[in-house]
């Protein structure tokens, strides 16, 4: 028991780690309207918009993230604005008397709150435990806004506010040294009668590139429920998305590059995360499987693994190969189902083969394919994507594991060459 406990642990790790982005928010009282500004700077270029419907008093949302799901920001049909932003890991001091939300909290304040002292009341309600790494960011239609860190309150002042990736609560204004926030404030004062124009310019020039590149803009309206949408740093490039006409519509998911032009930068980068570069060689048998340069071979987690391999800096799927020896009378169909699920039951729960299909190698080997959904301490999902096939008597599994997205990087376990 104790050695599963290790390598659930391990595997998690694995999955979840990752370093702070490097994000830029920040809100703009101009005459009538609210504006909000903020930058998405982070390794995945998965990038979705999906749309939560109206259910009685519940209200509909916008929301802007990666292929896993989890809202990083977005805007309900009040006007009410959100997005969160990461910071370095600091224990939370939970106060005893406030229980845990069942459920995703922030998920609960779109669909019940419109203003920012009303999520402020509903959040105060709760623990904040899982706040560990990052902050939230509030605004309303009605120009108010807030920055809520696991154990501080940083109101808005004046006309604007802007929010990075360090605690406010903590940070002498007089001392702050992140570029970001100093080149917003610097430009805010500077700003002209066209405050949109401003907001975009502060994006430009906020904007990242390298490891953690923007992958994507945003400028609210927070009072005609609108967002000005730029992608992967092209700024002159602009997608306008009305929230109550989309709602109309009832658009489920969005590909949120699929609404731009070709964008060569963002191709390039894209490439650089798929394109194989890196080998394993295996001997006995001997074979070789291809993977991207972002990754780098960490531990195995169990005898039956050969390698393992994740990203340098996270957020892409967990690559593994196993060797063990093959059971003689099992047919290779029969392999994610009765020897790679079970593997994953010793990891989490609710193991489900979704599709099992036989394949073949680039050498026209016999293999079998197999898709797997499981969740880890009962609320993470992850999919594993298992390439199996027989040789010399060992029987060779390639898998990729992720929180989010599979086929991108399939070619991964296709490469597998025997030689």
């Amino acid at each position: 028991m104790k050695k599963h406990i290790i390598l659930l642990s391990a595997f998690c790790l694995i999955l979840m780690s990752h370093q702070a982005q490097a994000c830029t928010g920040l809100v703009v009282q101009d005459g009538g309207r609210v504006l909000v500004g903020n930058n998405e700077d982070w390794f995945n270029p998965r990038t979705k918009i999906w749309f939560v419907q109206p259910v009685g008093d519940r209200y509909g949302s916008i929301f802007f993230g990666f292929d896993n799901y989890w809202p990083q920001g977005g805007m309900n049909q009040k006007g009410l604005f959100f997005d969160g932003f990461a910071l370095k890991p600091k224990a939370v001091d939970e106060a005893e008397a406030k229980p845990r939300f069942k459920g995703n909290l922030i998920k609960e304040v779109m669909a019940t709150c419109g203003t920012v002292k009303e999520t402020l009341a509903l959040i105060d309600q709760y623990s904040l435990y899982f706040m560990d790494h990052f902050q939230l960011f509030f605004a309303d239609a009605t120009g108010d806004a807030a920055i809520v860190e696991a154990n501080a309150v940083i109101r808005k002042q004046g006309d604007d506010h802007v929010v990075t990736n360090f605690r406010q609560s903590e940070t002498d204004p007089d001392k702050i040294s992140c570029w970001r926030y100093l080149m917003a404030r610097k430009l805010l004062a500077e700003c002209s009668d066209d405050r949109l124009g401003c907001i975009r310019d502060i994006l430009a020039a906020t904007s990242q590139e390298g490891d953690y590149p923007t992958q994507y803009s945003n400028i609210y309206d927070l009072n005609a429920r609108q967002v000005y949408l730029y992608y992967f740093r092209n700024f002159k490039a602009e997608v306008v998305i009305d929230l109550e006409e989309e709602l109309e519509r009832q658009i489920g998911l969005i590909d949120l590059p699929t609404l731009f032009p070709h964008n060569a930068a963002a191709q390039t980068y894209n490439a650089s995360l798929t394109r194989l570069e890196k080998e394993y060689v295996h001997d006995a048998p001997h074979f070789v499987v291809r993977y991207p340069r972002v990754y780098v071979v960490d531990e195995p987690l169990d005898d039956s693994q050969v390698f393992l391999s994740k990203s340098r800096v996270g957020q892409v799927p967990v690559l593994t190969v196993s060797v063990t020896p093959a059971e003689a009378g099992r047919p290779l169909s029969m392999v994610g189902g009765q020897v790679y699920a079970p593997r994953l039951r010793k990891l989490g729960s609710r193991v489900t083969i979704l599709s099992n299909r036989p394949t073949s190698l680039i050498d026209g080997s016999e293999a079998y394919e197999t898709r797997i959904a499981w969740r880890w301490q009962g609320n993470v999902n992850v999919n594993s994507l298992v390439l199996s096939t027989i040789r010399e008597n060992k029987l060779v599994n390639v898998a990729l594991h992720h929180t989010g997205e599979l086929d991108y990087l399939i070619h991964i376990p296709y490469s597998l060459r025997f030689e």
